[in-house]
Parts: C-alpha cells; structure tokens; sequence
C-alpha cells in the first residue's frame, strides 16, 4: 500500500452523548504496520445540542485532538456537523500500530449524535 492507495477505514459510533466529556470513546487500531492520516470528521445530530458548544476529538489517551476535532455547535435534531479541524503534517500521521481514541468534549446540556471518522491506512 502507498499513500497514493490508502486502505479506507470508517469508524462510526452511534449515539455519542456531547453532555459527558469523553464519556462514550471509541478506541481503534489500522491494520497492522500501516502508519494513519485523518480524512473526514462528521456528526449527524439525532437529539438537539442545546445551550453550549461539545466538540470531537480524534488523537491519543494523552493528547485528545492530536489528529482532528470537530466544533458540534448548538444546533437542532437533523442536522449536521462536518467542518473538522484536521491536523495533516506529515509529521503528524497516526504511527503505525498506535491507538487512536475518538471521544467528545462534553459541555453541552443536552444533545446526541452519530459520529463518523474516516481515516486512511497506508
């Protein structure tokens, strides 16, 4: 495999709650000895983010948007959040057989979402 030729991954995780900060992370691996870069951060809003802003974050047990983060501002069921943040340095590339965590910021006094990572393998 060559940058050129990624392997596409989709890690999807449904019913993230934004009031809890990273209360619901998901934790994810590339296949093995394939060094990461993050494509695409999303939300689909299934119940309405109410009062304040709850973020993505995609990145390490030490460092929570290390990769990408996603603002989920205040914002009715329905809806969407696709406007990340992403960090695509060469020198910032998932390494390989590293973990990636992917969780919130919490904040928000409500809402839930449908949150979707993309991230090429190479």
């Amino acid at each position: 495999m060559s940058y050129s030729d990624p392997v596409r991954v989709t890690y999807t995780q449904k019913g993230v709650d934004f009031t809890g900060s990273a209360a619901t992370d998901l934790k994810v691996a590339g296949p093995s000895g394939m060094v990461g870069r993050v494509v695409s951060v999303s939300v689909g809003i299934t119940t309405a983010v109410t009062v304040a802003a709850s973020t993505v974050l995609v990145g390490t047990v030490a460092d929570t948007d290390a990769y990408a983060s996603l603002a989920v501002p205040v914002q009715a069921i329905n809806t969407t959040a696709n406007n990340p943040t992403i960090y695509t340095d060469d020198d910032n590339l998932i390494p390989a057989d590293s973990l990636v965590v992917i969780g919130n910021g919490g904040g928000s006094t409500a809402g839930v979402g449908d949150v979707s990572v993309v991230i090429d393998w190479f």
